[in-house]
């Protein structure tokens, strides 16, 4: 029997296919996708990317799956869509579509034993009960709130520039590196590079910002995402008490100085960096899932 583990983020749909043994038989990255399945196009993205999931992983024919989608939480119906998607174009008996964050939470912990920050394009906390039921603070998206996360380092990033330029002020290193991200400097190129490419473009220019983490107003983004990191910390123990906390996330990643902040803002709390391959933890997981009677 083989498995496969899907890692659906907002830069990439990563799978890995698993043996009975767990040994990896196959591994990729296809296009992004998200459990926006009420809107068409995101749909009709996501049926895409489940083909050229089939025909990747032909060649296995996973009979279990196990998928972190973002942009739903597993008891959304858009779950259930999902599941029968990935269910008809790979042929499988066994389909669990979650959030991206609950696999996650299973590759640094058992439930019940810790607190999962995460800061990828979004944010969001998560703690897992013993008895299976889950926690969430944060993690309502980019119209709301995702703090600490790419996209809002992204957005903090063309904001500050702009209000430098609006003041007449020199665009600094911070403008010197998001104009070198998108390509160019003039607004129309601005315009059409944020506007165009969305969340994730906007996400993408928080690489950006790290770089230019000398400059005052980088350096002040930086410190204010490990604060909005460590406020979902605060809330997760404060409603299920003290635990180790880890932070996951690509955003984490991005420079020292946020989890720096992050552990400061919360202090007394046991916070550590944790890097998760979430397509290899969903495989395990769907090689559990297959192997269940």
């Amino acid at each position: 029997m083989t498995a496969l583990g899907i890692d659906a983020g907002g830069s990439a749909t990563r799978y890995v296919v698993v043996d009975a043994a767990n040994t990896v038989l196959a591994s990729g990255a296809l296009a992004p996708i998200d459990g926006h399945l009420f809107v068409p196009e995101h749909r009709a993205r996501f049926e895409a990317v489940a083909a050229e999931l089939a025909q990747a992983t032909a060649g296995f024919a996973p009979q279990s799956i196990v998928a972190g989608i973002t942009g739903l939480t597993g008891d959304a119906p858009e779950a259930r869509q999902a599941e029968a998607i990935f269910a008809t174009a790979l042929g499988a008996t066994a389909v669990r579509v979650e959030d991206d964050l609950w696999i996650g939470y299973h590759a640094a912990f058992a439930p019940g034993a810790g607190h999962v920050v995460y800061a990828g394009t979004g944010s969001v906390g998560l703690h897992i009960r013993a008895d299976g039921s889950l926690l969430r603070v944060g993690g309502r998206g980019i119209l709301i709130d995702d703090g600490g996360s790419a996209f809002w380092i992204g957005r903090e990033g063309l904001n500050a520039l702009y209000r430098r330029i609006d003041a007449g002020d020199p665009p600094g290193a911070l403008g010197e590196a998001l104009f070198a991200a998108i390509g160019g400097a003039d607004w129309n190129t601005v315009r059409a590079h944020v506007y165009s490419g969305g969340r994730t473009a906007v996400a993408m220019l928080a690489l950006a910002v790290a770089a230019a983490a000398d400059d005052p107003a980088a350096a002040t983004i930086l410190a204010q995402a490990g604060r909005e990191l460590a406020r979902l910390a605060r809330d997760l123990v404060k409603r299920i008490g003290p635990l180790p906390v880890v932070l996951q996330g690509r955003a984490a990643d991005l420079h020292p100085a946020i989890l720096a902040s992050m552990r400061q803002e919360a202090s007394g709390l046991d916070i550590a960096k944790h890097t998760a391959d979430a397509a290899l933890a969903a495989a395990k997981l769907a090689n559990q899932q297959g192997k269940r009677p």
